[in-house]
């Protein structure tokens, strides 16, 4: 899918991405403030990731229309113990911020996660990323919760 006005297209991603991936998180990782991940992403971690997403994930990836490489990606993983819930995750590059991204690869996980039954998407995210919580709320998530150094937000798929 082409998202309008972004100048990139949402497909979902392939075990060869893995390379791409790592290079476009660690940056993220390294930043410090924008993740709760630590360590650095190697593309053997990133290709088991891939390999072993559960039924019913979905896996997006942004790639530049003009250049082909990537963007952003964002994953929706189902819940282990709700069955209707999944959890997001969005990382968009460093080097293309508010280009849309974030909001082309939602709106084409929402289109995706309809015919899956799930009724809620959970993002978790780092009570200091001020971005992050500002973007997830802009799609329509409701911060729910805070617990910690995380905040729980909610969007309703039903």
């Amino acid at each position: 899918m082409t998202a309008a006005g972004t100048g990139c297209r949402i497909r979902p991603v392939r075990l060869s991405d893995a390379g791409a991936i790592a290079d476009l998180v660690n940056p993220i990782i390294a930043d410090g403030g924008l993740t709760a991940m630590t360590g650095p992403m190697t593309v053997p971690d990133q290709e088991g990731f891939i390999r072993a997403l559960p039924a019913r994930s979905v896996y997006l990836a942004a790639m530049d229309d003009a250049a082909d490489i990537l963007l952003g990606i964002q994953d929706c993983l189902p819940d282990q113990e709700e069955p209707t819930l999944c959890d997001v995750s969005t990382f968009v590059s460093l080097k293309a911020p508010r280009r849309g991204t974030g909001t082309a690869l939602f709106t084409e996980m929402r289109r995706l996660l309809q015919p899956l039954d799930f009724r809620t998407i959970r993002a978790l995210i780092r009570v200091d990323n001020t971005g992050a919580r500002a973007f997830y709320r802009a799609l329509g998530f409701v911060e729910a919760e805070t617990a910690g150094s995380t905040v729980t937000a909610l969007y309703d798929l039903a």
